[in-house]
């Protein structure tokens, strides 16, 4: 099957036909209208609402269009792989899982005539971030941010390219922060650069079809190329074209291209700034990225995504494949766990059913979590039996009211690190907690009762004939 997005704009389209795109064509202000529009369509569908994405055509003191919210439903996460809207978490697993097994599918090297990235070209004093509508989406956030990124950066010390989803704040017309981490890989290829003493070039596209986006803000192992892991994905290559002013790839038909290199000694405070976990973050040093060239399509349209408490778009676009990422990592080790979830706020409360053969298990699946390198901020992890919904909150907490004690079944380990838990101690560290929330096994450790009650088998089609009669108008 062809993949059916070549760009952000095939994408926008097959959403407008869906009639999941509501095109605004009154004026709107960059604040505080966009970041209320896109927090208002996130918790319309956080519970399978149909509240649509948003173009906006008409940005006061801008002759920019701004997309927001396109990604923050679980029918349009569906569709952007291909699927039916209606496509279950399980048929979209499997799509990731496809990928896995087919890495790499090649990356093509088109001509400039082939990539539209490139039909206006700015530098100088024509480079000016200032002319694109890039909102502050929350009150207290230090400034306009870039959100929905592809950050492209290559190993200085091998041909490893690699690009992730990383914040940057909008500091002057050619100037942002970038946020970084020692733990991502494009902070491993900083601290290299570093320690060389050579400047980082970096590449920040804007605007993509929604697989380059959704691996951006996915973490794949090691010297993986994101741009073939994304080809893997299509099930067809990702169409590239080089950079201006770096020695970097770039999404041929990406909306806006942001050329330039990272300081080596120029850092900067960066945020505060509105997290998933409803907090905002400090104030951190980080370094800053000097833009050199902008590249852009005619007509651009600036892709944003809304972060804050959840459920929030980052969640929406990114869950499926972090829980994918995560079982891969986990499936040889903890061949029992049968299903991940998470519960809010997002990748800090992991919920992880399993078959378990003894009473250890649970403990080898928390250590197995909180060791992972594929979701670094798993501070609470719950492990529940197969008789029990790991996404249903309720039913968590009744597994952990009937099946847990406090002095024998509850794990914690202080001093930990979870850099965005607002709640670490004042030395930056968190104390991980594990709840083990399973029945008793051999050998008993508490009183095992006779049985747990099972639902009679023709409950489901009882359900079914409900919702018939229902419909029918039938009492």
């Amino acid at each position: 099957m062809t993949y059916p997005f070549s760009d952000l704009r095939e994408w926008i389209h097959h959403l407008d036909q869906e009639g999941e795109l509501l095109r605004v064509r009154e004026e709107i202000s960059l604040e505080p209208d966009v970041g209320a529009i896109a927090k208002a369509i996130c918790e319309m569908n956080k519970r399978g609402g149909t509240a649509p994405g948003i173009l906006a055509e008409n940005i006061a003191g801008c002759d920019k269009k701004l997309a927001i919210g396109l990604d923050a439903a679980w029918d349009r996460t569906a569709m952007a792989f291909g699927l039916p809207k209606e496509a279950s978490l399980r048929e979209q697993k499997e799509v990731w899982l496809r990928a896995y097994s087919r890495y790499p599918v090649k990356a093509r090297m088109v001509a400039s005539k082939d990539a539209p990235c490139k039909e206006n070209i700015l530098q100088g004093d024509d480079v000016n971030l200032f002319k694109f509508p890039i909102p502050r989406l929350n009150t207290q956030d230090a400034g306009p941010y870039l959100l929905k990124t592809l950050c492209i950066t290559k190993d200085p010390e091998s041909d490893w390219v690699n690009f992730g989803m990383y914040r940057a704040q909008v500091l002057d017309r050619n100037k942002t922060s970038i946020m970084t981490s020692h733990t991502s890989h494009w902070g491993e290829h900083y601290t290299k650069a570093r320690r060389l003493g050579k400047r980082l070039e970096m590449v920040i596209a804007l605007g993509t079809d929604p697989i380059l986006a959704r691996v951006s803000g996915t973490r794949i192992p090691a010297e993986w190329n994101e741009f073939d892991f994304a080809g893997a994905l299509r099930g067809e290559p990702v169409e590239i074209i080089k950079a201006e002013s770096v020695d970097l790839p770039v999404p041929a038909t990406a909306e806006i291209v942001l050329e330039g290199l990272l300081s080596l000694e120029t850092n900067v405070y960066e945020g505060p700034f509105g997290e998933f976990t409803g907090a905002y973050s400090g104030m951190v040093v980080m370094p800053t990225f000097e833009i050199k060239t902008i590249t852009h399509r005619n007509d651009p349209i600036f892709d944003h995504c809304y972060v804050g408490r959840g459920w929030t778009e980052n969640v929406f676009m990114t869950l499926v494949s972090k829980i994918v990422a995560l079982e891969q990592e986990l499936k040889h080790i903890c061949p029992s766990i049968t299903q991940i979830a998470y519960l809010q706020p997002y990748v800090e409360n992991c919920v992880v059913q399993g078959k378990w053969l003894n009473k250890t298990e649970p403990r080898r699946v928390m250590n197995a979590i909180w060791a992972s390198q594929a979701v670094q901020q798993n501070k609470m992890v719950t492990v529940v039996d197969e008789d029990v919904d790991p996404w249903d909150a309720e039913d968590v907490m009744w597994a952990i009211s009937t099946r847990c004690q406090g002095n024998t079944d509850i794990v914690m380990i202080p001093g930990a690190h979870c850099r965005l838990d607002p709640s670490v101690e004042i030395d930056g560290t968190t104390c991980l907690l594990g709840i083990d929330a399973t029945k008793s096994r051999e050998p008993f450790s508490r009183h095992s009762v006779s049985e747990w009650i099972v639902p009679r088998k023709e409950m489901e089609g009882w359900k079914e004939r409900i919702k018939r009669y229902m419909e029918g108008g039938k009492r």
